[in-house]
């Protein structure tokens, strides 16, 4: 095993250390905040060249239609994403072309004043290079980004470098918070909560 995959293994535990059943309610001051009242630093959060992703599938769906809306209870979701990332810093919003990732990133963007939802590239092979992009022109940055229970852990495993496999995300699971501190692809850490 390579001491850097170590080294972040034992940061990981460290850091998932605490209350397993809760959940985050809020990111603020490079802080991860707990429905328990407690708080954790974020690792690398005022380290230079350190960019921050925060991972998210899309919320429920109304149907299993090929680009359905968000349910009501979906919109919810997306509405208590906007409270937690309210005072994240966040530099961009990403999220594919279907509805239902557009419809959850946009409170989002909307309560951190930014211009609007990016787009990302859904597809495996154009993930890569997207994923690069977002490390060299936006290193440095909080980027929060929305895609699909599939699509959220291959690019967090792109960004482990391949070493790490995440599954695919449950499709009954709507509340995985992914959060991935990043120098380049391979030197990257990651620590999965629910919200």
């Amino acid at each position: 095993m390579k001491p850097i995959t170590l080294i972040s293994m034992l940061l990981a535990a460290f850091f998932l250390a605490g209350c397993d059943s809760c959940e985050v309610v809020r990111v603020a001051s490079g802080k991860l905040h707990f429905s328990d009242g407690k708080a954790q630093e974020i690792p690398h959060w005022n380290e230079e060249g350190w960019t921050h992703f925060f991972f998210v599938r899309h919320a429920e769906k109304v149907d299993q239609s090929d680009d359905p809306d968000l349910s009501a209870e979906g919109q919810a979701r997306a509405q208590r994403l906007a409270e937690i990332m309210k005072n994240a810093g966040l530099n961009a919003v990403f999220a594919t072309d279907k509805r239902r990732t557009q419809q959850t990133a946009e409170p989002v963007r909307q309560r951190a004043n930014l211009p609007a939802v990016l787009q990302y590239p859904r597809a495996d092979e154009a993930e890569t290079l997207w994923l690069q992009t977002q490390l060299t022109e936006n290193r440095g940055q909080r980027i929060f980004v929305v895609g699909h229970s599939n699509t959220v852990p291959r690019m967090v495993n792109k960004l482990m470098g391949g070493e790490t496999q995440l599954p695919e995300i449950d499709e009954k699971n709507f509340s995985a918070f992914i959060i991935v501190a990043s120098r380049s692809l391979g030197d990257s850490e990651y620590w999965w909560k629910q919200y």
